[in-house]
Formats: structure tokens, C-alpha cells, sequence
């Protein structure tokens, strides 16, 4: 069972007087800054660093839930769940020198051969792949859905280090199975490529685009990624999380327990697609998925490049985020992308025409919400592990609230990534205790006398 966690047990902190009249919420967020360099970085307009609020300090020293999980399945009191959230004070900024990814200039003013919807982001072409110049294959929404390669780098280390940290060794100095991870919304392969360069990890990568996956397979052969880490899977992603996985086990051929499910599994069963091979990796359909996933990495479309158009912390999952259901007839998803730069120029559209049809191409009464979507990734793996890459004006209540509907108790974590001293992305993790992060958080405040 798990009990609140009070920062008492960190040696040499006690909590301050008061501290512990606010009971634990449901669900805590813990948001962390996380600050990345490359040769753009500009001396002159390095970020300050970011002192603790007072306000905040306070909230440090809440005690906050262990993580658990519940089943949805299982039913609970329809009593109102509460759900809060504490900023990790951030650490002193690490020399930009030794996180620079390479010498070559990631920004320069070349001629963009691909027309101007793709300008900005042709200009940062190898911030997005560091070997763009040794072949790199993007389509057109592939150009600003792609992560850039630093980022996706360290969200990939962090998913490796949730591995290692959580799971024991059989017996001391043994290697652990390899750990499966299944890449829900591949497109050209930035992810995939950056999970499958950790050890000891196989991806499967999904994508309804059969186009985007050879562009993907052929990504990851620059970046010499042993065949046998990829495997590359063209379907529609709610179909594998809804009809293919429960528990982490491979459930497509087990019977089916209601007529019901029998009918919903039929009217969104694919149609068999051919296999190949591209680059040396192996394309197929839903009859290469593996007998089990360890977890599931996503980074969905966002309903088009317009969604900054909701404010700084404006748009919900549920209500923003809508993702078709697969059905025998689906057309793949077409102009769904999303965008991980600086917010675009002034649109020709008023501000109240572009939220009125913001993701307004897709059925409402046949499609899944951003927080369905978590739901259904959570009840897909053994551990529930889900990494699930968001918009960067994600509103964190929303979030909250969609975490405890799949089943999540306790806390998880929200890391925004800032680039040179700019926020450019926000992925949460979900599925595991982040109470450390909190009382080293807690332990740097003692030490440097912020906090008494």
C-alpha cells in the first residue's frame, strides 16, 4: 500500500512548521526544467537561472503520494479526485560547451530546395537530424513534427534510465531481456531512431503512412541502427492499443469475451498489407507484432501547426486532441501534423475562426481523444509505462485529470525541454515514482540555504 511521502525523511530537512495541513493530492505533477545546448547557443542570451519562489519552496515540502495504479476496470467511489502541481526548482545551467552536438553550423541560410511552407524549419534541417546533409528523408509534415534530435536523444536515455533503475537484474551482473517499446506515431522515425540507439531496447514503430515508413527506415540506416532494433509496422495505432495489447500480452488471437467487442473488432480489423524491405528493415502489418510491449512511446498529431492559438496553457487533451478511430475504410491521416518550433507568423485567419476550426476534419463521433489515448496506451503495457509527448501549452489539470481517469495514482512527471534557453518541447512520464526528484530537489534547497 502506498502511503504519502514526507519530505521529513530526507536527512538533514525538516519540514518547515504548517507544511503538512494540505492532505496529498491524487495526483501530483511534478514539472522539471530541462535545459539543452547546441553550437546555436548564443553567450549573450543565456537564460538566467531559475531561482525558487517562495510559494513554491512551500509546495516542495507537501507531501505527495507514492505512485500506484488502478485499474479503471476495477470501478472506484465517484468521490472528486484532487490533483495539484510542484515546479522542481532548476539546477544551475551545465556548461553549453560540453552538450554541443557537433561544430558544423545547426542553423544556416542556405537555399531550401522545398518551397516556402517548409523554410524555417529547412534552415534548422540539422538541429532535426544531425546527418540530414548524408541523405535524410521528410515529407512535408514531417518537416515540423519531427523532434529535434537532442531532445529526442534525451527523452530517449531517460526511457532507458526508467528501465535500469526500475527493473532488477535476475542475479547480480546479469543483462536484462531486451525491453520492447512501441513507437505509436513513428512518422519519419526521429524517436524511433533516437529509443532504438539505447541499449538493450527493440522499437516498433507504427505509422498508418506507408510513405513516412520507408522515409523512417531509411533515417535509420544512415544512422546505422542494427536492423534487428527496428521493426517497422504500418496500422493505425488505435487498433494495436484497443484490439492487440492488455497487460503488456499480445491478445489479438485470444478469444473474444462479448459479442460487442467481436463487432468493434471486425468493423476496425485491417486490411492485410504486403511486407517489405527497406533499407535492410523489415515493413509489415499487424502480423509482425511482437508477442509483448514493455511500454509505449507517443507523439500523436496534435490537430495541425494551430494549437498555440488556445494560449500558454490553453489546450486540453480531451477536448482538443482528436485522433479517427481505424475503420475499414480509413483514408490515413493526412494534414494532422503538429509543430515543435517558435509559434508561427500572424495567420490570415482571425484568432476566434482559427479555434472554431481547429481539428474540425475529423468525425466526432469516431475518433479518440487525447486522454482516451492515455488511457488506452496505459491499460496496453504490463508496468503501464507511457511516454507521451504533448503540446507545450498543455494545460497540466487537464492532464492530471486524464491520468487519474486511466488509472494513475500518486504523481508523474512533465519535463519541458528548453533549447538554448527556449521551451520547445514537454513530455510527461507516467508509470513510475518520481518522489526522488522531488527530495533531491528538496536536499539542493538545504544545501544552498534557500530553504531553511
Amino acid at each position: 500500500m502506498n502511503h504519502p511521502i514526507s519530505h521529513q525523511g530526507v536527512q538533514g530537512s525538516p519540514a518547515p512548521k504548517n507544511a503538512f495541513q494540505k492532505p496529498p493530492s491524487d495526483l501530483t505533477i511534478l514539472v522539471h526544467r530541462v535545459d539543452l545546448f547546441d553550437s546555436g547557443y548564443n553567450e549573450e542570451n543565456r537564460p538566467p537561472p531559475q531561482n525558487a519562489t517562495q510559494g513554491n519552496l512551500a509546495k516542495l515540502c507537501q507531501p505527495i503520494q507514492g505512485f500506484s495504479f488502478k485499474n479503471p476496470a476495477e470501478g472506484e467511489s465517484s468521490e472528486r479526485k484532487t490533483v495539484s502541481s510542484i515546479r522542481i526548482p532548476a539546477q544551475t545551467h551545465p556548461s553549453p560547451v560540453s552538450q554541443r552536438m557537433s561544430s558544423v553550423p545547426l542553423v544556416d541560410k542556405a537555399p531550401n530546395p522545398f518551397g516556402p511552407s517548409v523554410e524555417k524549419y529547412w534552415h534548422q534541417r540539422r538541429r532535426l537530424f544531425s546527418r540530414f546533409d548524408n541523405g535524410i528523408q521528410l515529407d512535408e509534415e514531417g518537416w515540423f513534427s519531427v523532434t529535434p534530435e537532442q531532445i529526442a536523444d534525451h527523452v530517449a536515455l531517460r526511457v532507458y534510465e526508467l528501465i535500469v533503475t526500475t527493473i532488477p537484474p535476475p542475479f547480480p551482473g546479469a543483462m536484462l531481456p531486451p525491453m520492447v517499446i512501441l513507437d505509436a506515431f513513428c512518422g519519419c522515425g526521429g524517436n524511433s531512431i533516437a529509443l532504438a540507439k539505447q541499449p538493450n531496447i527493440i522499437v516498433y514503430a507504427v505509422d498508418v503512412d506507408r510513405s513516412k515508413l520507408r522515409k523512417a527506415a531509411h533515417n535509420a540506416a544512415i544512422y546505422q541502427i542494427p536492423q534487428e532494433k527496428i521493426v517497422f509496422i504500418e496500422c493505425n495505432a488505435l487498433f494495436i492499443l484497443e484490439h492487440c495489447f492488455y497487460g503488456g500480452n499480445y491478445i489479438l488471437d485470444q478469444p473474444i469475451e462479448t459479442p460487442e467487442k467481436a463487432t468493434a473488432l471486425m468493423n476496425s480489423m485491417p486490411a492485410p498489407v504486403p511486407s517489405e524491405t527497406c533499407a535492410g528493415y523489415t515493413i509489415g502489418g499487424i502480423d509482425t507484432l511482437p508477442r509483448g510491449i514493455d511500454a509505449v512511446f507517443m507523439d500523436p498529431p496534435w490537430g495541425g501547426t494551430d494549437y498555440e492559438v488556445f494560449g500558454k496553457h490553453g489546450y486540453d487533451l480531451k477536448r482538443n486532441m482528436k485522433i479517427r478511430r481505424p475503420t475499414n475504410n480509413s483514408a490515413p491521416e493526412g494534414d494532422l501534423g503538429d509543430d515543435f518550433f517558435d509559434s508561427f507568423a500572424a495567420q490570415p485567419r482571425s484568432k476566434r475562426e482559427r479555434m472554431s476550426q481547429f481539428n474540425n476534419k475529423v468525425d466526432e463521433t469516431n475518433c479518440v481523444n487525447g486522454a482516451e489515448l492515455l488511457a488506452l496506451a496505459a491499460a496496453a503495457t504490463a508496468r503501464h509505462w507511457v511516454i507521451y509527448d504533448v503540446p507545450r501549452n498543455t494545460n497540466q489539470t487537464g492532464m492530471a485529470e486524464a491520468a487519474l481517469a486511466a488509472g494513475y495514482r500518486g504523481n508523474c512527471k512533465l519535463e519541458e525541454h528548453y533549447l538554448n534557453g527556449r521551451l520547445k518541447t514537454v513530455t510527461a512520464y507516467f508509470g513510475t515514482d518520481w518522489t526522488g526528484l522531488l527530495n533531491a530537489a528538496v536536499s539542493r534547497c538545504h544545501a544552498n540555504g534557500s530553504m531553511p
